[in-house]
């Protein structure tokens, strides 16, 4: 049986800059960079299908820009189908015509989707809304993905790097997006750990367009923070968060993952079914 890991962040050596290198004394955490021979040797041994190697822009952290997923899909080319490269932009960095621009640049290198890092960009999921800041991206964001049919992954819950503001981890900002983009589809990214489980595992029962990702929380408590889980099984995705603190690596996190209390029906849809029809390789 092969598996999809849809959340990491592998730090493929080709796609980083010396710049990126140079900030891990203020970020708090070094980048672990990795050569793709020695990722795929040990997916292979991990019986993972394909990764989803998420590459958002991340100036307040180690300096990327939206040049980062252009750059890591150009270093995944030789396996392209094993691997998926999420993509994003920072919205209130950037002008309307610049984040249209990126948008398209990076829907043509090949990007499976876009994630929004609320805590690490200081900006709330909503702010598009004119009651909030009315920042007219963001809509764009998600219009545009909602256009192509490509999902939009959410950071919920808390970062422990150092210019974070996790005050912006709250996954109910979710909720208006959900509403006023009823086509989009949302990833909510660690389903709020550890703070906000609760609002997390509510959202995704009564948004059909929300699901949930599992990565960063740890197997072994996975299923004390979601004792439920398996009522909302056709709408969570398994990953990792390898590449991020804490993380033990792609092949022990998703044993961890297998040993759970799961049925193996649950295991099967979380694990492959479900991520299969969210993420999309670079081999179309």
């Amino acid at each position: 049986m092969q598996f999809i890991d849809s959340h990491t962040h592998l730090w493929l050596k080709g796609a980083i800059t010396q710049e990126m290198r140079e900030n891990s004394a203020r970020v708090g955490y070094e980048i672990p960079v990795l050569e793709k021979e020695k990722v795929i040797k040990e997916m292979d041994e991990a019986n993972l299908e394909y990764v989803v190697i998420i590459a958002y822009p991340m100036r307040k952290l180690w300096g990327a820009r939206e040049d980062f997923p252009v750059r890591m899909i150009q270093e995944c080319k030789d396996y392209p189908d094993r691997f998926s490269v999420v993509g994003g932009v920072e919205v209130n960095q950037l002008t309307l015509e610049e984040t249209r621009n990126w948008l398209e640049t990076q829907y043509s290198a090949g990007v499976s989707g876009f994630k929004l890092h609320p805590p690490h960009m200081w900006v709330k999921p909503n702010d598009y809304r004119e009651e909030e800041r009315g920042l007219k991206q963001l809509e764009l964001l998600y219009q545009f993905s909602q256009d192509h049919g490509l999902p939009v992954i959410i950071h919920t819950g808390t970062s422990f790097f150092l210019p974070a503001r996790n005050k912006y981890g709250d996954p109910i900002y979710l909720d208006d997006v959900s509403v006023d983009f009823p086509k989009l589809k949302i990833v909510m990214a660690h389903l709020g750990r550890p703070n906000w489980v609760d609002t997390a595992f509510q959202l995704l029962r009564i948004r059909r367009n929300v699901m949930g990702d599992l990565s960063s929380i740890p197997p072994k408590r996975l299923l004390e923070y979601f004792p439920r889980l398996g009522e909302v099984e056709e709408k969570v995705v398994y990953g990792s968060d390898s590449g991020g603190p804490g993380v033990k690596g792609l092949k022990t996190h998703l044993e961890e993952f297998l040993r759970t209390g799961l049925q193996d029906s649950s295991k099967v849809k979380i694990a492959y079914e479900n991520p299969k029809r969210v993420f999309r390789t670079l081999e179309r």
